[in-house]
C-alpha cells in the first residue's frame, strides 16, 4: 500500500497546511489559531517511521514545556492555547524573523526596529532562563513576528531544562566543542546564539554567510568569529557573547 501522510482531523488537509519541520506540521485554524501535530503517515517506510517517532517526541517535550508557558505567559513568547493529544493550538504569527531579514531588500528594516527585535528577544530568553530552562534552538527561523513586527518566540521542541545536554546544533547559531559535540545548555550557550542573532539582525546576514559550513562550523569551533566593528552600538556587546 503506498505511503501518505495522516492528520488527527479530517479537517486538516492540503489547503490549509503551513509548513512541516522536525518536530510536526503546522496548519492554519484561523487567521489567529494555528494547530501544530506530529508527522504521521500511514503505510511508512523505515525512514518515515523513524521521522514519526522524531517528529512525536519533539511536540510532546514542546507540549510540556507550553504547559509551562502557559502559565506563566511573557509578551514575547508565542502565547500557547491549548495542549491536546493530537497536538498543540498556538497564536498564528505573521512570519519568522528569518524570512523578515531575507526580504529587508524590499522593505528595509529601521535600526531602531532592529534595536527593538534585539531587546525583545533578549528579554524573551531571559523569561525562559528565569523559569529554568534554555531554548536550545535560538535562531531566526525560530523567532517569529506579529502584525506589529514585535518579536515572538516560538518553537520549542528542543527546549531543555539548564545543564542538560543541548538537543540539537544549528550553525552558525550553536558553538561545538572540539569534538564536534554540542555544549551543556547554559547561559553561555544561549548568549552565542543571541550573539549569532544580534549580528543577523545587525548586518543582515548570518555570520559567515559567505563560506562552505564545515569551514564555517570550524572557524568558531577555534574562537574565530567575523568582524562586528562594523556595528557601533551592538559590535562589542556582539562580540564578548
Amino acid at each position: 500500500m503506498a505511503t501518505r501522510l495522516r492528520t488527527p482531523f479530517r479537517s486538516l488537509s492540503a489547503d490549509n497546511f503551513l509548513s512541516r519541520g522536525p518536530a510536526g506540521q503546522v496548519f492554519a485554524i484561523s487567521r489567529n489559531v494555528v494547530f501544530k501535530c506530529p508527522t504521521l503517515f500511514d503505510n511508512p517506510l523505515r525512514m518515515q517511521a523513524e521521522e514519526m517517532e522524531e517528529s512525536i517526541r519533539k511536540l510532546e517535550n514542546e507540549k510540556a514545556i507550553y504547559r509551562i508557558l502557559m502559565e506563566h505567559q511573557h509578551p514575547n513568547i508565542v502565547y500557547g492555547i491549548l495542549c491536546v493529544p493530537e497536538g498543540l493550538f498556538l497564536h498564528r504569527q505573521e512570519m519568522t524573523l528569518e524570512r523578515r531579514i531575507e526580504n529587508s531588500s524590499m522593505s528595509a528594516i529601521s535600526p531602531s526596529t532592529q534595536e527593538r527585535w534585539i531587546q525583545q528577544i533578549t528579554s524573551a530568553l531571559a523569561w525562559i532562563e528565569h523559569l529554568g530552562y534554555v531554548h536550545g534552538d535560538l535562531r531566526p527561523a525560530n523567532i517569529f513576528l506579529d502584525t506589529r513586527e514585535d518579536v515572538r518566540l516560538g518553537d520549542f521542541d528542543a527546549t531543555v531544562r539548564r545543564g542538560e545536554q543541548l538537543m540539537v546544533a544549528s550553525e552558525p547559531f550553536c558553538k561545538l566543542d572540539e569534538n564536534y559535540e554540542p555544549p551543556l545548555a547554559s547561559p553561555l550557550s544561549e548568549q552565542f546564539s543571541l550573539a549569532s542573532c544580534i549580528y543577523t539582525i545587525r548586518f543582515g546576514h548570518k555570520p559567515f554567510h559567505d563560506i562552505e559550513a564545515p569551514i564555517r562550523v570550524r572557524q568558531l569551533i577555534m574562537n574565530r568569529f567575523p568582524s562586528t566593528a562594523a556595528d557601533v552600538i551592538f559590535g562589542d556587546l556582539t562580540y564578548k557573547c
